[in-house]
């Protein structure tokens, strides 16, 4: 089978704990068990947003971005494709992205470097209270999955 690294070796390739990525990699978990031991795995992913970072690390494709396809719809879907045609769908089920009015102010502050050292820290912490919250919540509750032979 393909080897998923833990939380925390997705999350420091990423740059950063979100959202997000926690959510990536509960994709990625699922991917890499369709996987199997096919390395060669393509992506067609609809979103440059964090979730395909984790796919990214899982499949290599840094170092092979030839099987890395990105149409940016700004949706979050997701197509792997094995060698033999065979593919798998990952569908993030609509308005399942957890945000706040704090955590986008907070957001816009870090990026214009206006954010004081409380604001950063109250940054983090509403990261890594959502992320506890993406992780404990069910798969079926984040995104669907089918097959295709």
């Amino acid at each position: 089978m393909t080897t998923i690294p833990d939380f925390d070796t997705i999350a420091k390739a990423h740059g950063h704990i979100c959202p997000g990525i926690a959510l990536g990699y509960k994709i990625a978990v699922i991917a890499a068990a369709w996987a199997g031991t096919e390395r060669e795995i393509t992506v067609l992913s609809h979103t440059q947003r964090c979730p395909l970072d984790a796919l990214r690390y899982i499949f290599d494709l840094n170092r092979h971005p030839d099987r890395l396809i990105i149409e940016n719809t700004n949706t979050g879907s997701y197509v792997l494709e094995k060698p033999d045609g065979s593919k798998l769908f990952i569908d993030e089920v609509p308005d399942t992205k957890l945000t706040s009015e704090e955590l986008h102010r907070l957001k816009v502050r870090a990026a214009a470097k206006t954010a004081t050292p409380d604001e950063s820290d109250r940054l983090q912490e509403i990261r890594l209270e959502m992320v506890k919250i993406m992780l404990a919540t069910p798969n079926e509750q984040l995104f669907t999955v089918r097959e295709e032979q």
